[in-house]
């Protein structure tokens, strides 16, 4: 079934702004009166979404639907996410979010780059601490059909 019509009043749209918005990879301060555990849930959270950004631009980019310059905009994306996520306490997934955070993420498609693998491997140890603290994780695929 399909929609068609006129509209009976007119619609304005929104003024356009000239400010730019705020790019900071400031992380928003932890609630102080929130547990470690559910600080460690909205960080295993937040990993699931850059991880979806990720999978979805690279299953785009393999099947030629985006190019470079996508790619690294949604990349930038997923990475400001990460950068995003809350950080208390002294357990393992915070630790592991803190050394994630550290590295300087890969836009590259190099595998072997030094920055690359560790980036990898800091990320690996993020979802390893994410699943011991039994905090799921994961990459919802929605694209290419």
């Amino acid at each position: 079934m399909g929609i068609s019509g006129c509209a009976a009043g007119t619609v304005k749209a929104e003024p356009t702004s000239s400010a730019k918005p705020s790019l900071t990879t400031t992380p928003p301060a932890a609630d102080p009166t929130a547990s470690a555990a559910a600080i460690d849930k909205v960080t295993c959270e937040t990993y699931s979404d850059m991880l979806t950004i990720m999978h979805n631009t690279d299953y785009s980019f393999h099947h030629e639907a985006i190019g470079d310059q996508e790619r690294t905009g949604w990349y930038d994306l997923a990475f400001r996410v990460i950068g995003r996520a809350p950080s208390g306490g002294e357990g393992p997934v915070a630790k592991a979010l803190a050394t994630l955070k550290g590295i300087q993420p890969p836009l590259g498609g190099d595998s072997t780059d030094p920055t690359a693998i560790a980036w990898g491997d800091a990320s690996k140890a993020l979802a390893d601490a994410c699943e011991a603290e039994g905090l799921p994780y994961w990459a919802r695929g929605f694209v290419g059909g």
